[in-house]
């Protein structure tokens, strides 16, 4: 398929200065516009090349991996709390959120389950129980770099990613807390924060009762949920213009815990199902999110979905684990990605594009599809 061809090109197109570098090159977290540590992204290609070497068993792409994986456990071994550096910026927070640390978990498990490279499975573990699980509110508290709780993660996603990311640690780990943290949040956690509109669209925060928060946390989940949008242009202040491009991204998140957690109740329940059905209409989340406007008359589309969280290599495999396996809709999409933002002149989704570094390391999402059907 063509979003295999294209992984395979920036990870060529890339590989050189990469291994000089000794890890990617930093973005600035999409349309936020955040600055970045190279973290996030090492962390993305880390799995591209890991599958790479996988597919070929090229020796090149297993020392790229090698080094890192390397780089990611040595920025983590300079945190006081276990937690690992993903951004620069301090008024964001220097984690990148909850999501963040799941993005570096996810990466050195997969170069473990490659390698056995006991070092990355200790430093994901510390990773980890860095974030602070609150069994009261059934969420993560961030906990920064020098030891400080710096509040609930206001974003609902990150919760389900950093669960999404981290569950295989509990097998290789033999440490069934993790499983009974997983399992709570996904059981208390989502029957009170997964919440949807009348059309199955997913809420982005979580549902928390301010009286029950301290006066200085709720400080920081304002500000917490300003600094993104804050910069933007005031459309994007309206929550369901973040919602509607981000909706298939959560729902990938879901269909990862469904493989371990299916047995829970929020897999079977009315609002899942009518999320997952949402998710699935793909003409629909076109039309949300203004790319057909934009193909018929060049009016914007929402900057935070192909140009962000991009279906082209999202919306296959949360179709392919509802049973649908349907290339000619995937190649579809991956025309309509074109239409949007290829640059033919270079060969890169460059076009209406924020931050083409995170974008092509962020087509890693390809890989679960990718390796459901090879």
């Amino acid at each position: 398929m063509k979003q295999e061809e294209y992984i395979e090109y920036i990870a060529e197109k890339n590989y050189l200065k990469f291994y000089e570098l000794g890890h990617a090159v930093a973005g600035n977290n999409g349309p936020h516009g955040h600055k970045d540590t190279p973290v996030r992204n090492t962390a993305h290609y880390l799995i591209i090349y890991g599958y790479l070497y996988k597919k070929y068993e090229d020796k090149k792409y297993l020392d790229i991996c090698k080094k890192f994986a390397n780089y990611l456990c040595d920025i983590q071994n300079k945190s006081k709390s276990g937690a690992i550096e993903c951004m620069v910026s301090d008024t964001f927070d220097h984690l990148n959120g909850l999501i963040g640390q799941g993005w570096a978990i996810e990466a050195l498990l997969y170069y473990y389950e490659i390698t056995k490279d006991k070092r990355c499975l200790g430093v994901a573990k510390s990773i980890f129980f860095s974030q602070k699980y609150d069994r009261e509110l059934h969420l993560w508290h961030r906990v920064e770099l020098d030891g400080r709780d710096i509040g609930i993660d206001t974003t609902f996603n990150h919760h389900v990613w950093f669960a999404a990311c981290s569950f295989k640690l509990a097998k290789y780990c033999n440490n069934s807390s993790i499983d009974e943290m997983i399992s709570d949040f996904l059981t208390n956690g989502c029957d009170r924060d997964f919440h949807i509109y009348d059309d199955g669209l997913l809420h982005h925060t979580v549902n928390l009762n301010i009286s029950s928060m301290k006066k200085e946390r709720i400080k920081r989940t304002i500000k917490y949920c300003l600094s993104p949008v804050k910069s933007l242009n005031p459309r994007k202040l309206d929550p369901k213009y973040i919602e509607r491009a981000y909706h298939i991204f959560d729902i990938y998140g879901f269909c990862i815990l469904n493989e371990r957690y299916g047995h829970l109740p929020i897999f079977a329940s009315m609002k899942y199902k009518q999320a997952m059905k949402f998710a699935m209409d793909i003409n629909s989340y076109n039309a949300n999110n203004g790319v057909f406007s934009y193909i018929k008359k060049g009016s914007p589309f929402n900057v935070f979905s192909y140009s962000y969280n991009s279906p082209a290599f999202e919306y296959p495999y949360i179709s392919f684990v509802n049973g649908i396996n349907d290339e000619a809709i995937f190649d579809k999409l991956y025309l309509i990605q074109k239409q949007l933002m290829a640059d033919d002149s270079t060969g890169l989704f460059s076009k209406n594009n924020p931050d083409i570094e995170t974008w092509n390391a962020r087509t890693y999402e390809i890989i679960r599809y990718l390796e459901k059907v090879n």
